[in-house]
């Protein structure tokens, strides 16, 4: 158990001078000549750690990074989306209706519902032009923003129009 314990504890420390060495801007090679230069070598081989360990340290490390900053961004934003509920509770007690508007823009910004409004028709428009050939689709495409184009002229409405992706 103590050996457990010594291999957990050299690994956690490699992975350390790894993390900081890469940071650094240093290679993979560069890496494992500095850590034979900083007597940092494998226990069971007596041998300066291989080019595979420092990579799988490296992945490791860029893993973690990025698990960090996922949950850095999720708590940043639920503190965000927060501040912006208490703002638009605040608005609606003064009763200014323009800064409960803003918030509201700006939590529908924050949620990113307009995005999902906008995939989602994309990917309506993809299953429905499914098996048409691709100049055949393109032009169902633009008949159809045309169409959309027209109508939502003469209702008064605003006339920007989500822009499709191509389908191939």
């Amino acid at each position: 158990m103590t050996t457990r314990r010594s291999e957990e504890h050299t690994r956690i420390l490699r992975q350390k001078l790894v993390s900081s060495a890469k940071l650094r801007g240093m290679t993979t090679a560069e890496i494992a000549v500095f850590l034979s230069e900083e007597g940092i070598i494998n226990p069971r081989t007596e041998r300066p750690y291989s080019i595979g360990i420092i990579n799988a340290d490296v992945k490791y490390m860029e893993e973690q990074w990025r698990d960090e900053m996922s949950n850095n961004i999720t708590k940043h934003r639920a503190r965000v989306l927060a501040e912006i509920r208490e703002t638009k509770k605040s608005a609606w007690k003064t009763g200014k209706l323009s800064l409960v508007l803003r918030a509201i823009d700006q939590e529908v910004n924050l949620l990113g519902l307009n995005e999902l409004e906008r995939v989602s028709v994309e990917i309506a428009l993809a299953n429905l032009f499914k098996g048409f050939p691709k100049e055949v689709a393109e032009e169902l495409k633009a008949i159809l923003v045309k169409k959309v184009s027209k109508a939502k002229t003469m209702k008064g409405g605003n006339t920007k129009l989500i822009p499709f992706r191509s389908t191939g």
